[in-house]
């Protein structure tokens, strides 16, 4: 496979519980809107089709945005990426044109295309791992790859069910889930973990606070925003143990 045909350049495998500070979609999103502001791709996406998964996940503050998606595995890429402090914004079906063998232009929608806090671009292809075993493919995608410039992309990654770490996508689907702020439950426990050294079972902070889910809910969001930390990789749950961040 070429060279400029990168697989895991961002690793999916690492421990991935941030949250973006902004997306694209999101950054048209008023304070006070009612609903998720509609997806901005170069492509419809056939939602609902009946031979392959397909699905549209709303994120990103306030009402948020809408992303639609037509695989498990994309689902899982955007949620391990929206998790991701060092992602400064996320596009989806993003259109690239290229010349084939033959002298043919084509078209080819990168699934996503990332920018990163330090202003770098990666454009994302997510495909099935079985096709990998397909030269014919391998070849194209690689063609692909090695087209892509700079004022596209900086680099090109090929990701597949493969990479996606069971454990960050759980709590990267916690985080997405749980984004909307709870002012009142969220001070709470900042308060109880204003002081706090060392690591404390989560469940036992929700006792001390007596917040129950809302507890629950919140400790996982300051979680996603890097106010709390894990002191074990792991699935987030009530035996989980979490220390206050530092500056």
């Amino acid at each position: 496979m070429d060279d400029k045909l990168k697989q895991t350049d961002i690793d999916l495998c690492q421990k991935l519980d941030g949250t973006p500070d902004t997306t694209d979609a999101a950054s048209a999103s008023h304070a006070n809107s009612q609903l998720p502001v509609r997806p901005t791709t170069g492509r419809k996406v056939a939602l609902g089709a009946k031979k392959h998964f397909s699905c549209a996940i709303v994120y990103g503050p306030d009402a948020g945005c809408v992303m639609q998606l037509e695989s498990l595995t994309e689902k899982g890429v955007a949620l391990l990426l929206l998790a991701r402090d060092d992602v400064a914004a996320l596009e989806s079906q993003v259109l690239f044109c290229w010349i084939d063998d033959f002298g043919s232009e084509r078209k080819h929608f990168f699934d996503f295309r990332v920018t990163m806090t330090d202003g770098s671009r990666v454009a994302i292809m997510v495909k099935c791992n079985k096709k990998l075993s397909d030269e014919e493919f391998r070849a194209e995608i690689a063609c692909i790859a090695d087209q892509v410039s700079a004022s596209f992309a900086d680099r090109v990654t090929l990701m597949t069910e493969a990479h996606l770490d069971p454990v960050a996508l759980h709590n990267a689907k916690l985080f997405n889930a749980v984004r909307k702020p709870d002012p009142e439950a969220d001070a709470a426990i900042r308060a109880a973990v204003a002081d706090l050294v060392g690591a404390v079972k989560i469940g036992d902070l929700i006792a001390h606070t007596g917040l129950a889910g809302r507890g629950f809910r919140s400790i996982a969001r300051l979680i996603g925003a890097y106010e709390l930390d894990l002191q074990t990789p792991m699935r987030i749950g009530y035996d989980s143990r979490v220390y206050r961040r530092t500056v």
